[in-house]
């Protein structure tokens, strides 16, 4: 299942539509909201999709959370505002599996989704 977090709800609609044709997906306008989905699914989620910027709780501390609930969810950072230097520590440090600049290159999103789910799916079973 993949969880897809944007304050940009076109883009979260259009995300949805895109990954529900082969996932099961769910979006959420706020990372509060999608933090407590992630803790209801143990187990069930594989890919978090994140938006950098957001209001209340930035992607970032979104990410820390949802890897304390499952260290095996892969999250994919995206923005349209912060640069690489930025994001690289924490793609280092491997909470960030990959990140994307806005506008997005949909096909290697989705190449780069399924690859982590399958990941997962990969990890859960041994």
């Amino acid at each position: 299942m993949l969880v897809i977090v944007d304050d940009n709800v076109d883009l979260l609609e259009a995300l949805k539509q895109l990954f529900s044709i082969t996932h099961e997906v769910s979006t959420f306008p706020a990372g509060k909201p999608a933090l407590e989905f992630v803790k209801e699914n143990i187990g069930k989620v594989s890919v978090c999709i994140l938006d950098y910027a957001m209001p209340e709780m930035n992607g970032i501390e979104l990410a820390r959370k949802i890897k304390a609930v499952d260290k095996d969810i892969f999250i994919i950072m995206m923005s349209g505002f912060v640069d690489f230097e930025k994001v690289e520590p924490f793609l280092k440090e491997r909470l960030i599996y990959q990140f994307f600049t806005k506008p997005l290159n949909i096909p290697s999103l989705v190449k780069t989704a399924d690859e982590a789910s399958r990941l997962y799916q990969r990890r859960r079973t041994f």
